[in-house]
């Protein structure tokens, strides 16, 4: 199975279910394609899958960084903003308004402002040209992060202020 035919099946089930991701190709393994494939249908666990992403996106990065590959540091910061912006997406169109907010999502958070806080860690260490790409990264990070906590603390649901 490729990856392409897995993304397809994958998001097609979500087409059914009235939401599409847009997540760019090679965001996800093919495990993680998957086990989004098996999980069209629940979306705490497609939370999971979100958080091993980004979980391993930041890995990699580190990585790069201290190996001093920095000519793939600017796409893998924006291929990791792409997953927590369109995995925030699914979250705010599948989560049921007023319901108890799920533990996955909780631990996404979480992870999501550990690694707000290594970027800005690893920032120092990237060469002065790529600033720029680490400051709009954790901008965007940082608001999706803001996004997720009115989520789990505001108990009417509405999380479009």
């Amino acid at each position: 199975m490729t990856t392409a035919w897995l993304f397809s099946i994958a998001f097609g089930f979500l087409l059914q279910a009235g939401f599409m991701p847009d997540f760019p190709t090679g965001t996800f393994t093919e495990k993680e394609a998957g086990e989004i494939e098996k999980q069209s249908d629940n979306i705490e666990k497609r939370i999971k899958v979100y958080q091993k992403a980004s979980e391993r996106m930041l890995k990699n990065l580190e990585k790069s960084i201290s190996e001093k590959e920095f000519q793939a540091v600017p796409e893998a910061l924006s291929t990791w903003t792409m997953l927590i912006t369109e995995s925030l997406k699914d979250i705010q169109a599948n989560l049921e308004p007023k319901k108890k907010r799920p533990k996955p999502l909780v631990k996404y958070e979480i992870q999501v402002r550990k690694a707000i806080r290594n970027i800005r860690d690893l920032k120092i260490r990237a060469p002065l040209d790529q600033q720029d790409v680490f400051d709009r990264c954790i901008g965007r990070a940082e608001g999706v992060r803001s996004k997720m906590v009115d989520i789990l603390f505001n108990p009417e649901g509405d999380t479009d202020k």
